[in-house]
């Protein structure tokens, strides 16, 4: 959760007027329950949407996730959201095959850092390539924790809502 991309999506995001919401998993930082690499924590990531679904309801959500919290978002279909905007998704530690956006047809945005150690722009090109209204963005010269590459994945987030 505070993750600079987190954290610099969470301070900069409401300076443009985008609500936004984050949160620990379950078994972080003392908060109840038990990591379940990425198979109970699809319920927290719903859990989130319904409540920012009910606080307002009439405003669209976009489910947004860095690493762990991308692959893990990229597996929860919600109907209250409008799409996804995954950061450096490592498309491995939820198994492909269960991350329900791959053939859903409301937008996903997949954010590849150009050097990122664990999913390089060519792998996540390969294993998202039949994927439903998806398109990645590379950021350039960035590796997997994006030091000083936030601006752009903010720029890109903003893209993204509009």
């Amino acid at each position: 959760m505070d993750a600079p991309v987190v954290d610099g999506l969470f301070r900069q995001l409401p300076e443009q007027q985008v609500a936004t919401l984050r949160f620990n998993f379950r078994g972080v930082e003392g908060s109840g329950g038990l990591h379940d690499h990425g198979i109970a924590e699809r319920l927290d990531v719903d859990a989130a949407i319904d409540d920012l679904g009910n606080r307002w309801p009439d405003v669209p959500l976009i489910v947004a996730g860095w690493s762990f919290g991308a692959d893990v978002s990229l597996a929860v279909s919600n109907p209250r959201h409008s799409g996804w905007f995954a950061v450096a998704p490592p498309l491995r530690i939820v198994p492909v095959s269960e991350m329900v956006a791959s053939s859903d047809p409301r937008p996903k945005t997949l954010v590849i850092p150009e050097h990122d150690q664990f999913n390089p722009p060519e792998e996540a090109a390969r294993t998202t390539a039949d994927w439903t209204n998806s398109s990645q963005s590379v950021v350039p010269g960035a590796d997997h924790f994006l030091a000083g590459g936030v601006a752009r994945v903010v720029a890109l987030a903003l893209g993204a809502l509009s």
